[in-house]
């Protein structure tokens, strides 16, 4: 898998094709790209993408929606092709911020990866 490597506001760098990221952290990239991309914000396919919003909808963000979040993450993570495992999550809120960080065991090795969403 290749992708095309990015800065810190997620924009896409100019490259050639040897400077693409590839192995774990091309697969780490993946994972942020789909948690990233909601369910409904794509107009082609409303039902594509990650539900995390939808989650929250249905009730305010206690502990116990927090661990379900957490896991209900894990899990979507755990599709991504060129995931084996996912190990050592861990999550936070603070105020209106959901944090979430992750251990990913991949086909090319490890890499962590990090999400965060605000509602």
């Amino acid at each position: 898998m290749l992708l095309r490597p990015v800065d810190g506001t997620g924009d896409i760098l100019p490259v050639s094709s040897s400077r693409m990221l590839s192995g774990s952290p091309a697969i780490a990239l993946l994972v942020k790209y789909r948690l990233s991309l909601l369910q409904g914000d794509w107009w082609e396919n409303e039902n594509a993408g990650f539900p995390a919003l939808q989650r929250l909808q249905e009730s305010r963000l206690t502990e116990a929606d927090a661990q379900g979040l957490a896991s209900l993450i894990s899990a979507y993570i755990r599709e991504t092709p060129g995931v084996q495992a996912v190990e050592d999550a861990c999550f936070s809120v603070t105020g209106r911020q959901f944090n979430y960080e992750v251990s990913l065991h991949t086909e090319e090795g490890s890499a962590r990866a990090e999400w965060s969403l605000t509602f």
